[in-house]
C-alpha cells in the first residue's frame, strides 16, 4: 500500500513538471511583468517598429497586394506562352446516306462512312511585333503591382506611426490630466478650509469645484481616446479589436545635431517616391499599349505543318465489266507544310481610332506624371516646414513648462502660508496644465513631422529617427529596421505602466 501511494505521489508530480515549464517559458516569450497573477490575461507588448512588423504581416491590404502581384506573375506566363507553337488535333466520324440520286454518279459513291484524323502544329511568324510588346507590357504590369504594394505598405506604416503617436499623446495627457485633478482636489479642500475660517469666499470654493470638474471631464475624454488609438492599431496590424495589447513606448525629445536639406529631401522623393513608379511603370504600359494597337495594323505570318489521315468505307463494292468485285474503300494519310499570309482591314477605321486611343493615353499619362511630380515637391516641402515648426516649438514648450512648474511651486509655497488667493493658485495651476499637454502636442507633432516626411520622401522611417532622413540610402531597405536599434526617444520602455 505504501509503494502505491509512493507511485501514485511521483506519478502527479511528473505530470505538473512540464506545464510549469511552459508556463515559464510562455512569459518569458509573451508577456511583460512575469510576476503578474494571472499570465494567460496579461496583453502582449508591442512596441512601434514591432507594430509594423505586424501590420505589414497581418493587414489585409498588403495581403491583396501580394495577390496583384501573383496573379500579373500568372500573367507574365500566359504572354511568355504566345512565343511557342500552338499544337491543336481534331477528329470526326461522318456518315452519308444517299436519299435521292440522279445523273451519271452511283449512289454507291455516296453512301459511305468517313473518319478523319488531323493534327496540326502552327507558329506565329511575324504579328506586327504585338507578342513581344505584349510580353513587355505582361513584366511592366508585375513592377506596376510592386511599386503599387510599395505605397499601400507606405500608407499603411504612416498609418501606424500616426495612431502611435496619437496614443502616445493621449497617455501623456493621462499622466499630466490624473496630475492635474489630484492637485485640484487639494485646492478644493484649501478652498473649503479658507471659507471655513472666512479667509475666502464662497465663490473660491465654487471656482476649485468648476475647475476640478472641467480637469475630471477632460480626463475622461483622453482616457477614451487611449482606448479608441488602441483600437484602431489593432484593426491595423490584423489583430482582434477584443485582444489587448500594450502600446509601449514615450514621448521624448533630443535637439537633432544637424539640419535636413529641403533640396536633398525633394531629390531623393523623385527617385524613391512609390508614386513616380507607378507613374513611370503606367505611362511604359501605355507606350506597349500603343505599339500592341499599331502591331493589329500589320499583316500576320503564320507557319504551320498538318499531318492528316482520312478513312473512307463504301457501304457496297463496285463490280468491274470482266464481271469481279472490287471495294472501293480508300485509306489516305499524308502530311502538309504552310505559310500563310493574313492582313485584315477593318473598313470602318475601328484599328485606326484604337490607335489614336492608346496615343490620346499616353499624353493623359504625361500630363498626370508632371501633376503627381508637383504634388510631391509640394508635399515635401509642406512636411519639412512643418517639422521645422514643430521641433522650434518643442523647445518653446519645454521652456514654457520649466516656468509653469516653477510658478506653481512657488504658488503653492505661497498659499500654504496663506500670502496667495485660490483664485490665483487655481489661474496658475491651469497655466501648468496647459504647458504640460502643449508639451505633450508639440514632441508629438514633431515625430509626426518625421514621420510624414519619411512617408513624402518615399523613405522607410520605421523608428522615427532624423537620422534616417539626413543618410536615407542607408536605411531604405524593408528589413533593416528588424536589425536596428528601438528608437529611445518613441519606443522606450514605460517602467511606469
Amino acid at each position: 500500500m505504501y509503494f502505491l501511494r509512493l507511485l501514485f505521489s511521483v506519478i502527479f508530480l511528473s505530470s505538473l513538471l512540464p506545464c510549469n515549464a511552459a508556463g515559464k517559458g510562455m512569459e518569458h516569450n509573451f508577456y511583460n511583468s512575469p510576476t503578474a497573477q494571472d499570465r494567460t490575461e496579461s496583453p502582449m507588448t508591442l512596441t512601434l517598429p514591432e507594430c509594423i512588423d505586424q501590420g505589414l504581416a497581418g493587414n489585409p491590404r498588403i495581403r491583396a497586394a501580394d495577390f496583384e502581384i501573383k496573379k500579373a506573375i500568372s500573367e507574365i506566363g500566359s504572354q511568355r506562352g504566345n512565343f511557342f507553337p500552338t499544337l491543336s488535333t481534331q477528329t470526326y466520324a461522318q456518315q452519308i446516306q444517299s436519299i435521292n440520286s440522279e445523273g451519271p454518279v452511283d449512289q454507291d459513291y455516296i453512301d459511305q462512312d468517313i473518319g478523319v484524323f488531323d493534327i496540326r502544329l502552327s507558329q506565329t511568324l511575324f504579328q506586327g511585333f504585338t507578342i513581344l510588346n505584349g510580353y513587355q507590357k505582361s513584366i511592366l504590369n508585375k513592377q506596376l503591382a510592386q511599386a503599387t504594394k510599395e505605397q499601400t505598405e507606405m500608407e499603411l506604416v504612416l498609418e501606424i506611426q500616426t495612431n502611435f503617436l496619437e496614443l502616445l499623446k493621449a497617455k501623456e495627457d493621462v499622466r499630466s490630466l490624473r496630475s492635474a485633478v489630484e492637485r485640484l482636489r487639494i485646492n478644493v479642500q484649501s478652498a473649503n478650509a479658507y471659507f471655513n475660517e472666512n479667509m475666502a469666499p464662497y465663490l473660491s470654493v465654487l471656482q476649485s469645484e468648476v475647475d476640478l470638474a472641467d480637469a475630471i471631464q477632460q480626463l475622461t475624454q483622453v482616457e477614451n481616446e487611449v482606448k479608441v488609438q488602441n483600437l484602431i492599431l489593432n484593426t491595423l496590424l490584423g489583430i482582434p479589436a477584443e485582444t489587448p495589447v500594450d502600446y509601449h513606448g514615450q514621448l521624448r525629445f533630443e535637439s537633432p545635431d544637424s539640419a535636413v536639406k529641403l533640396a536633398d529631401c525633394i531629390a531623393y522623393a523623385y527617385a524613391n517616391r512609390p508614386e513616380m513608379k507607378i507613374a513611370k511603370m503606367s505611362l511604359q504600359m501605355a507606350t506597349k499599349d500603343q505599339k500592341i494597337k499599331l502591331g493589329q495594323l500589320s499583316p500576320k505570318i503564320i507557319a504551320s505543318a498538318d499531318y492528316f489521315f482520312r478513312d473512307n468505307d463504301y457501304r457496297n463494292t463496285e463490280m468491274l465489266v470482266t464481271g469481279d468485285l472490287y471495294d472501293r474503300d480508300q485509306k489516305n494519310s499524308y502530311w502538309t507544310a504552310m505559310v500563310q499570309l493574313q492582313w485584315e482591314f477593318n473598313l470602318g477605321g475601328q484599328q485606326l481610332y484604337q490607335h489614336s486611343k492608346a496615343t490620346y493615353e499616353i499624353d493623359r499619362l504625361r500630363q498626370n506624371w508632371k501633376d503627381r511630380k508637383d504634388r510631391i515637391t509640394a508635399q515635401v516641402k509642406m512636411n519639412f516646414l512643418e517639422l521645422q515648426e514643430a521641433g522650434g516649438r518643442v523647445g518653446l514648450t519645454q521652456t514654457a513648462l520649466l516656468a509653469a512648474e516653477e510658478s506653481y511651486q512657488r504658488a503653492q509655497k505661497r498659499s500654504q502660508v496663506k500670502m496667495l488667493a485660490i483664485s490665483d493658485l487655481l489661474d496658475i495651476q491651469g497655466k501648468l496644465t496647459r504647458a504640460e499637454v502643449n508639451r505633450n502636442q508639440a514632441i508629438a507633432d514633431y515625430y509626426l513631422g518625421i514621420a510624414n516626411l519619411s512617408y513624402s520622401m518615399g523613405l522607410r522611417n520605421y523608428d522615427l529617427t532624423l537620422s534616417q532622413i539626413l543618410n536615407p540610402s542607408a536605411t531604405n531597405d524593408i528589413t533593416d529596421h528588424k536589425n536596428t536599434k528601438i528608437n529611445k526617444e518613441i519606443t522606450k520602455t514605460d517602467q511606469n505602466n
